[in-house]
């Protein structure tokens, strides 16, 4: 790990107090709220039970990410993911909501919370996509994307899996992001971590290929009692890479 993923992994472990940069880096969320979501934030937290005291200006993401699962948002940064692009191309596609039929106030809860209904409610809206079903993300977010250029009058920026283009793998859209590297991940290629999360909330995601590279140190966080079926894989990979850089430098040293 670098230094910067080992200083996550620890205060993740540690419990629900996260920094601020970490709700800025991972959620995509400016800290602390301004205007009307700091006003509906607070009146939903004095009714939380057990609301967590974090020191040191620290944030605790259980309380956030429960109040935007009882709210029905998502993060800007999260609702691109879903759709296959970066927040930059959300955005554009948000200001263009009224030339899809749908009406911005309905999805644009707050500046930086988006209603989680738009991921669901874009598809039959839009003429190409009606009655069609996709057999994975990455055919949801071509025809998504494909029929979006014309009426975003640009092309979609898309999101792409960081381990599937390290692995260089068929090219994969990312649908999530890494709790520790931060990194843009796909379906395929991610796994669970407990990091003793309430179970009502998400759980906690890492890149495959980023668990088999540092092994010792997450496997008494993976969740489930086996390791994932296709770690041997990612293994592989890492050793194949390491007689790779090793033959390298033998030839440099020649």
């Amino acid at each position: 790990m670098t230094p910067e993923e080992e200083q996550r992994f620890n205060f993740l472990r540690s419990g629900q107090c996260v920094p601020v940069e970490y709700v800025r880096d991972y959620y995509g969320l400016q800290w602390p709220f301004q205007d009307d979501l700091l006003h509906d934030y607070e009146a939903w937290a004095v009714r939380f039970r057990r609301r967590e005291a974090c020191a040191g200006g620290c944030v605790p993401r259980y309380e956030l990410e429960a109040f935007m699962q009882q709210q029905h948002v998502v993060p800007k940064k999260w609702m691109g993911a879903r759709l296959g692009m970066t927040v930059a191309s959300l955005d554009l596609l948000l200001a263009h909501l009224q030339d899809i039929g749908l009406r911005p106030q309905r999805y644009i809860i707050y500046p930086q919370l988006i209603s989680e209904a738009l991921s669901e409610d874009i598809v039959p809206n839009l003429r190409g996509l009606r009655f069609r079903t996709f057999s994975d993300h990455n055919s949801f977010c071509e025809r998504l994307h494909a029929e979006l250029a014309p009426i975003l009058g640009a092309q979609v920026e898309r999101l792409f899996c960081a381990t599937a283009d390290r692995l260089r793998d068929l090219r994969q859209f990312a649908n999530n992001f890494d709790c520790i590297t931060l990194a843009p991940v796909s379906g395929k290629h991610q796994m669970w971590l407990d990091f003793q999360k309430p179970l009502s909330l998400g759980p906690d995601r890492c890149s495959k290929l980023f668990y088999a590279e540092n092994h010792h140190a997450l496997r008494p966080y993976r969740a489930g009692s086996q390791e994932p079926d296709d770690l041997e894989m990612y293994q592989q990979f890492l050793n194949d890479h390491r007689v790779y850089s090793l033959s390298l430098g033998s030839v440099g040293a020649v």
